[in-house]
């Protein structure tokens, strides 16, 4: 006969031994968490994956990240690795895999209960002080992240993003029951999950972003509309504007307006070029069309041209057809640098396509800013090959940001280009511009993402500065294109790719002001760079989407200006740099 099952009273008497005592001390102390994850149904895998989440999302971006968003960030690291968790635990278990014996799990649990708010706590806080680290590289002094504000946030955010889940995961649940009175439970499962996929995918795309679509025509609309301090009425016939223009003062919007009234004087131009060159300055050519100037592309386009016939802009040594931003601003550091080296005989045009900012218009805009640039750079381009060939101004190609983008979108590729202009110069080129793409892509070999060589830089030169140029007397063949990039700027390198791919910038050896702790994670990444880029212009100049201290020497070599030396271009990006902004005249000053 078998023998009976050994009961709790018919257990050898004695004290327990040592280690079942540890044991049950041990019990004791992790009950309670254990029993508060089991009370709310949470994954043991899941919390694991969330664990590994938060620690990829406290690890360096390209840029220093305020304590708000290194919070919410590791808080939706912290959600997504929980999914991943929760997703490869569902996978095993259909697969067959049988669970680990209940001893096993309830170990398990313990030991997580314990190390993993511990780990957590350490992982936060080195995350945090990662932070200065990436200040360091960019120039910024250092500055405490608060871990706690950081670590509530996480918990926060992540919780949050969890129970929304679990909110959407109950709803297919009932959907799918729903379903099975028509179809069989696995159809109705699957369709279950792609009903309520669509659902979310509908509000967020399409409710969520009207909404804020909406709200932001409403509000920049309304800054469209008003005028930055200090800007007057241009008096001056060779600005869009004036009372010789055929583009009112009111149609240009904020930027424009802003644009015009703008940049050196004459007297400043003769000040800094005059010694440098001999040649009298004259005043710059300014000419620009909002969106209210004109119902379409192709009539701002056109308005522009007949701007730039009306104001004798066929006639200067430099005509520039320029790419605005979303809001249809243009950098004044970098245009100002031009028209010093040329003592003010510059001419520049461009028009307005939005008046979103540059990361909603792409959203929104896209398309508005291709056709843009395509449509501007045709118009002049057709007019200016009207010329005699020995009596054209250089026509050059430039944009900056979102501008680049919209400049970039004529030319279906480098040989399209340098066919059609003088030089081109494309600053803080955002990563899904095509011609950008495709000349990064076929870089030179050994020649990395951040800093490509492209045949052997015969025609077109990257660089962080135009230090990095190289020579133009070193084999740049004219016309020259430059592209100004730093490999900490997120506007370059932000790219869908980043939620599945590894990107060449990190695998290959990265820029001198990328964190050697910079490390890529599927979907993570794609989020700090993200979020990177509402930060771009917050570093130092020289860093991220801050190009201005870079940019005399870049047009120098694209432009070659006659009589300016290297201490001479040291001097003017001295002064371009010491002046920050330059000043925005009235309209009775200008010229």
């Amino acid at each position: 006969m078998d023998a009976a099952p050994l009961t709790h009273d018919a257990r050898p008497a004695g004290p327990p031994a040592p280690a079942a005592r540890a044991g049950a001390a041990w019990r004791r102390a992790t009950g309670p968490f254990v029993r508060w994850f089991a009370r709310r149904h949470l994954s043991w895998p899941g919390l694991l994956g969330a664990l590994l989440g938060l620690t990829a999302a406290m690890t360096p971006s390209l840029l220093p990240r305020p304590t708000l968003y290194l919070g919410v960030i590791a808080g939706v690291g912290a959600a997504v690795g929980y999914a991943v968790g929760v997703g490869v635990a569902w996978v095993l278990h259909r697969a067959g895999l049988p669970l680990p014996p209940a001893r096993f799990r309830n170990r398990a649990w313990q030991v997580l209960a314990w190390l993993g708010p511990v780990l957590a706590v350490v992982v936060v806080a080195v995350g945090a002080a990662w932070q200065d680290d990436v200040r360091a590289l960019v120039g910024q002094p250092r500055q405490t992240s608060s871990a706690v504000i950081v670590g509530v946030l996480a918990l926060a955010v992540g919780l949050g993003l969890i129970a929304a889940a679990r909110v959407l995961v109950r709803l297919s649940r009932r959907v799918a029951r729903l379903l099975g009175r028509w179809i069989p439970a696995r159809a109705a499962s699957v369709a279950g999950v792609l009903l309520v996929t669509l659902l979310v995918y509908w509000l967020a795309a399409g409710v969520l972003f009207r909404v804020v679509v909406d709200v932001s025509d409403s509000v920049y609309s309304g800054t469209n509309a008003g005028t930055d301090e200090g800007v007057e009425p241009v008096t001056s016939p060779l600005r869009s504007g004036s009372p010789d223009s055929l583009v009112t003062w009111d149609s240009l919007g904020r930027q424009g307006r802003t644009f015009v009234a703008g940049g050196p004087t004459v007297a400043q131009v003769d000040t800094v070029a005059g010694p440098v060159t001999g040649a009298t300055a004259v005043e710059p050519i300014r000419v620009y069309a909002g969106l209210d100037s004109a119902g379409t592309a192709r009539e701002r386009a056109d308005l522009a041209v007949a701007e730039l016939e009306r104001t004798g802009a066929f006639d200067r040594a430099v005509l520039v057809v320029a790419g605005a931003t979303g809001t249809g601003w243009t950098e004044p550091q970098q245009l100002a640098a031009l028209e010093y080296l040329w003592s003010g005989d510059t001419a520049v045009a461009t028009v307005q396509y939005s008046f979103l900012p540059s990361w909603l218009s792409f959203l929104v805009d896209a398309e508005r800013a291709t056709d843009a640039g395509r449509e501007l750079f045709d118009a002049v381009h057709a007019r200016w090959s009207a010329l005699p060939e020995d009596d054209r101004p250089l026509l050059i190609s430039y944009g900056l940001s979102l501008g680049s983008f919209a400049a970039q979108a004529p030319f279906g590729s480098v040989g399209d280009l340098t066919t059609r202009v003088d030089g081109a110069l494309y600053v803080g080129t955002p990563n899904f511009t095509p011609l950008w793409g495709t000349l990064t892509t076929g870089r030179d070999p050994g020649s990395p993402e951040w800093q490509p060589v492209v045949d052997d830089g015969t025609s077109v030169r990257f660089g962080s500065g135009a230090e990095d140029l190289g020579s133009p007397d070193a084999g740049w063949d004219a016309p020259r294109v430059a592209y100004l990039q730093h490999a900490s700027d997120p506007v370059v390198w932000w790219s869908w790719d980043l939620l599945t791919q590894q990107p060449d910038w990190l695998a290959e050896p990265r820029g001198p002001d990328v964190s050697g702790r910079v490390r890529w994670f599927p979907v993570i990444t794609f989020l700090q760079v993200t979020v990177d880029q509402f930060f771009g212009v917050s570093v130092p100049d020289g860093h991220g989407h801050n190009y201005a201290s870079q940019v005399v020497g870049a047009w120098a070599d694209v432009t070659d200006p006659p009589g300016w030396t290297a201490d001479d271009l040291t001097d003017l990006q001295t002064l371009i740099d010491e002046t920050l902004t330059l000043p925005t005249l009235p309209g009775a000053s200008v010229g």
